[in-house]
């Protein structure tokens, strides 16, 4: 379990459903789950399907050869609460 856990960057692509803790602790990573997520981690949270993340996962179906469609996926990434840095205060570090 706990797929994705502390991803810094990338895509994690779940064409079926995901377990527990899902992207627990994750930076700038993409998960894309097709399915039904158990539970998600820590400062995981589901997205919005924008444009651009539906040409992302466009590519990258079709580079695996994948039969699914980017409609039947939700996104999933960080809420942003759990950082130290912030961009406001870079003078200060």
């Amino acid at each position: 379990m706990a797929s994705a856990f502390m991803a810094q960057s990338g895509n994690l692509v779940v064409l079926g459903d995901a377990g527990d803790a899902l992207g627990d602790s994750l930076y700038e990573a993409r998960l894309f789950v097709r399915g039904s997520v158990k539970s998600l981690g820590a400062d995981c949270v589901e997205k919005d399907m924008r444009p651009e993340h539906i040409e992302i996962l466009t590519d990258l179906l079709n580079r695996a050869g994948a039969d699914a469609k980017p409609e039947e996926f939700k996104r999933h990434g960080s809420a942003r609460q759990l950082y130290n840095f912030h961009v406001d205060h870079a003078g200060a570090y």
